[in-house]
């Protein structure tokens, strides 16, 4: 399809030159771990000295660095980040139907670990950047480029190392980043999805104590294993309490197209109800307005501390993944978890593994309105709909260091839906159209020529 109000002569070129610097990406594997961005950080800064832009390599270890790039605008003003990672997520060859790092353009598509997730990004937010400066850099303020490592787990480097180390790179009045910009066919129209803002996490260990014994005594008391069961089925059944906030205000009242249903999703007393209702109906709305509405407990990991089958264990972990909207801290988890295991016959300690609050960006602000107004120029019928992640993105860094900031999440495509593309996260054959690729960078382009004005 054309892109309405686009030459498509310049689409093409984009097209181009995207999924080539995008095959590219992909052909250097930076699964995490171990990770080895600075490759990436490398690639980056050759290809922006070939357009006579000069960039920096910072951070640290050595081979988990990133790529930091400053373009000034004609006269002062604000300023905007595009941001993207490095890294992607392990990929299993076998289960493939092309190599996930091959980088291979085929069908019109780019293929490969990342092409989603987000090396897309990288390359569209680049090629954006080129362009801008190709045209004299016509904008107030300043626009800055960014591709950074150990996203996918956080622990090394990457973002939070450079919010905390380079200020002086990195601050901002804007960050436009990956998640959001997925469409949902609706009566009235393409719904698009921008996120201002996340959940945190606050991922426990629930430490679950018992007696050792021989296994062929089954009636014996003190098996942990047992007692690990049954705080399990406690965390699943416990009803946690509703929190009904911004973050999914715009997805009701624009995707809930029943009154009295929106009314009741809008009702922490009667939430839980409609969405059982929603999920009758609309399980993929409900799907993703359900996470929104407060704490969730997912158990992911048991282990034993048992050597032999035929010995009980006097210790099993289970590894809790919770998530929690901005605003709640660890505290309440911890009180919602003592709820639901107040009761249950088990010994047990609650042990935490990590704890990153959440948060979000004032919403609506002029970065808002310049996606809105961008995207309403080449999809007409589009509207915004205001939502938090309910993963985990940089972001979070970058609202946490620097107060005031405005950061969202959107990576728009124009051709395949929310449906098409959200499943491809962080899974086998990964793949991102060209023409969604193109758009992605021409749109990076225009927003920044809106907001800084």
């Amino acid at each position: 399809m054309d892109i309405a109000g686009l030459d498509p002569a310049v689409v093409a070129a984009v097209e181009r030159e995207t999924s080539e610097l995008l095959s590219r990406l992909i052909q250097i594997d930076t699964s995490n771990p171990p990770g080895n961005e600075t490759a990436v950080a490398e690639l980056m800064d050759r290809w922006f000295r070939e357009a006579g832009l000069q960039g920096e390599i910072v951070g640290e270890p050595a081979d988990r660095r990133s790529f930091v790039l400053r373009l000034e605008g004609q006269r002062p003003g604000p300023s905007l980040l595009l941001l993207a990672h490095e890294d992607v997520v392990p990929a299993n060859a076998a289960d493939w139907q092309v190599p996930p790092f091959s980088g291979l353009i085929k069908d019109g598509y780019v293929w490969g670990r990342g092409a989603v997730d987000v090396k897309n990004l990288v390359a569209a937010h680049a090629v954006a950047v080129k362009r801008l400066a190709a045209a004299g850099a016509p904008f107030a303020g300043s626009v800055t480029y960014a591709c950074t490592a150990d996203e996918e787990e956080g622990t090394v480097g990457g973002a939070r190392w450079l919010v905390e180390h380079r200020p002086d790179l990195m601050r901002c009045d804007y960050v436009i980043n990956e998640g959001g910009g997925h469409f949902l066919e609706h009566a009235a129209g393409r719904i698009y999805l921008v996120e201002s803002g996340e959940k945190g996490t606050a991922q426990f260990r629930l430490v679950v104590h018992g007696e050792a014994g021989h296994a062929s005594v089954p009636l014996r008391h003190g098996n942990a294993v047992l007692a690990a069961a049954r705080v399990v089925e406690a965390l699943v059944a416990h009803e946690l309490p509703v929190v009904v906030d911004e973050s999914s205000r715009e997805l009701v009242e624009l995707l809930v197209s029943d009154r009295d249903l929106r009314a009741r999703l809008r009702d922490p007393a009667a939430a839980r109800g409609a969405l059982a209702d929603l999920a009758a109906c609309d399980p993929r709305l409900a799907d993703m307005i359900e996470p929104l509405y407060g704490f969730a407990f997912s158990p992911t990991i048991v282990q034993s501390n048992s050597v032999a089958v035929n010995v009980y264990p006097t210790r099993v972990e289970l590894s809790v993944d919770c998530r929690m909207l901005a605003g709640h801290d660890e505290d309440e988890v911890e009180a919602e978890v003592r709820a639901a295991l107040a009761g249950v016959e088990a010994e047990w300690d609650l042990e935490w593994i990590g704890v990153i609050r959440g948060n979000a960006s004032p919403y609506p602000t002029p970065l808002s309105d310049a996606i809105r107004t961008v995207l309403q120029r080449y999809v007409p019928d589009a509207e915004l709909a205001n939502s938090h992640s309910v993963g985990f993105t940089d972001s979070n860094w970058f609202r946490a260091a620097y107060p005031g900031i405005v950061a969202y999440n959107f990576a728009p495509h124009i051709v395949e839906s929310y449906d098409d593309v959200t499943s491809r996260y962080h899974n086998v054959d990964e793949r991102i159209l060209v023409r969604d690729l193109a758009f992605q960078a021409l749109f990076a382009e225009r927003v920044a020529l809106e907001v800084l004005q």
